[in-house]
């Protein structure tokens, strides 16, 4: 049940160009560099050249990829929040959930490739992800989905499966060199307070996060979840609701000011 996103009706192949960039280090200068009054995107990509690109085209296509998958804001909220957590005094590893959540937000292939097979295969305990596992989703998509008419290669597929378990190692979220194994994501509560404002600007209208799309990107368990959120609730972070069916939270803190709570001020 997909929520409704600017270009959500569309598939493309995005992941080919952010899983190719060297490290996610370059993601947060340029995420960092868009709220920097004295820089910009373009500066940090065409004029620095700090993602050591040879054409200008190659520079525009690595700007417009960056732009739609992280800097495509769904509202002031969103913007405030985005801003604020990379601006801020949020640790690296949280900022790995963080890109792992924008770029779910933003691009509708790569959310399904990790709701459907990526953190499937995490939960159930696999220890490796391979590509053939997102060769095989990506085929049987193709067929139940034609009338999309996505005319994609088998290069297209290969290539795509390649790029998304490269980025999901660069995100820390898979780890090995030609045989990619699970890591074990810790989330910590900061982690898990922010995780709340990406469901509800994935599904502004619906404050029960057991039937948000996006729960299983929290890394808890079903049945950890509302224990691990009863604690953080008492702490003043929301309010929590749980009628033994709805689990309904509330946000109490602004989008602005939700990192202030959490890390302080920088």
């Amino acid at each position: 049940m997909d929520q409704v996103l600017p270009r959500e009706n569309n598939y493309d192949t995005t992941i080919n160009i952010i899983g190719g960039l060297r490290d996610c280090g370059l993601l947060y200068g340029a995420i960092e560099s868009h709220f920097n009054k004295d820089d910009s995107l373009r500066e940090l990509i065409s004029e620095r050249n700090e993602f050591n690109l040879r054409t200008e085209k190659s520079r525009t296509r690595i700007e417009r990829a960056i732009n739609e998958s992280f800097l495509d804001f769904k509202s002031q909220d969103h913007e405030d929040l985005i801003q604020s957590i990379f601006t801020g005094n949020a640790p690296l590893h949280e900022k790995q959930l963080i890109l792992l959540w924008q770029f779910t937000l933003s691009n509708r292939l790569f959310r399904e490739i990790t709701l459907q097979v990526f953190i499937k295969g995490y939960f159930s305990g696999r220890i490796n992800l391979t590509k053939d596992d997102i060769i095989a989703y990506l085929k049987e998509f193709l067929v139940q989905n034609k009338q999309l008419e996505l005319d994609w290669s088998e290069s297209t597929i290969s290539t795509l499966s390649t790029k998304y378990l490269n980025l999901m190692t660069k995100f820390n979220f898979l780890e090995g060199a030609r045989k990619k194994s699970y890591r074990h994501t810790n989330i910590s509560s900061e982690s898990l307070v922010l995780f709340l404002y990406f469901t509800q600007l994935y599904a502004p209208n619906s404050s029960n996060i057991l039937t948000n799309d996006l729960l299983p990107l929290s890394f808890v368990t079903q049945e950890d979840i509302q224990d691990r959120l009863k604690k953080l609730s008492i702490k003043g972070l929301f309010n929590m609701n749980f009628n033994g069916v709805a689990l309904n939270i509330e946000l109490t803190h602004s989008f602005k000011g939700i990192c202030n709570v959490l890390y302080g001020r920088p």
